[in-house]
């Protein structure tokens, strides 16, 4: 029989997408995502990243969201494309870095303040891209959540609010007695439409369980995680987990394309589908048993 390649991956790929940084002398540029991120196939035009060094005010931008979001103040330019700045963090010494469209899906750019600013971030900067990229693409989006492939090479998505339970389901999850799932983030999952069918995808950003997984697979299942007495997996409407889904999908209301696109996604997601509600409290047995009972259903 003849041996079995495993598909060809790029360290600088996710979800289908390979990273390509350039930038000005000087500028340190990643050659990794993260150190353990083994990457994705290729399945589409790259997304470009310039580098630079220059003023990082957001002078000329308007204000598109008033209200704090985690990963930075958004703004749209003069021509109606989105820029978003760093706050400040608990690093001494920090300041802010701005990034800009310079082609919507497809090229980005990064403005530090000074040549050495230049590592900091790069970890967050590519997710926001990504996030950003993938519905101006009408390619996917990506999801608060963790996710998993089985051992029928099916994917599941688990997605959950910050605070909802992604990490603590994948660390039942790792428990070394359980085998057939791999878990692909307990943090953001990528979900692409490639042919017509959903796709799930692991990505390098990962939260407390340190989940972060290069596989991939057709998307099966969607199933929320709440917290319960004895482990329950329930049955629920579409018009329910897209309530729940709406709380952790960006949308990109300021492009009526792509949020046409991302809407028409999640429907497919509810619709299409089935979706659960898996309510648990964490202890020992508890994954093992999630696993039993979502095959089942």
């Amino acid at each position: 029989m003849a041996p079995v390649h495993e598909p060809e991956r790029d360290p600088l790929a996710v979800a289908g997408i390979r990273f390509v940084h350039d930038g000005d002398p000087g500028i340190e540029l990643p050659e990794r995502l993260t150190a353990q991120w083994g990457g994705s196939q290729v399945r589409d035009l790259p997304l470009t990243i310039h580098h630079s060094v220059g003023d990082t005010s957001p002078v000329g931008l308007r204000p598109l969201i008033e209200a704090p979001i985690a990963l930075g103040d958004y703004y749209l330019d003069e021509r109606q494309q989105i820029a978003v700045r760093s706050r400040v963090s608990e690093t001494p010494g920090f300041r802010p870095q701005l990034l800009r469209t310079a082609s919507a899906g497809y090229a980005y750019s990064i403005t530090y303040a000074d040549a050495s600013d230049s590592p900091l971030l790069q970890w967050g900067w590519p997710r926001t891209v990504l996030m950003l990229a993938l519905p101006l693409r009408g390619r996917g989006v990506v999801v608060h959540a963790t996710g998993f492939v089985l051992s029928d090479g099916t994917g599941v998505l688990c997605p959950a609010v910050s605070g909802g339970g992604k990490s603590t389901l994948a660390r039942m999850l790792q428990d070394p007695s359980l085998s057939g799932v791999t878990l692909l983030s307990d943090d953001r999952i990528a979900v692409t439409d490639e042919s017509s069918s959903l796709w799930i995808w692991g990505t390098p950003w990962h939260s407390s369980a340190g989940a972060s997984h290069a596989g991939d697979g057709p998307l099966r299942a969607v199933v929320f995680v709440g917290k319960g007495e004895d482990p329950q997996l329930s049955i629920i409407s579409p018009s329910a987990a897209l309530r729940r889904l709406l709380r952790t999908v960006g949308l990109p209301f300021w492009d009526a394309a792509a949020t046409d696109f991302t809407l028409g996604i999640m429907d497919r997601m509810v619709s299409g589908l089935p979706c659960f509600e898996f309510t648990y409290s964490p202890r020992a047995g508890v994954g093992a048993r999630f696993l039993d009972t979502l095959q089942e259903a």
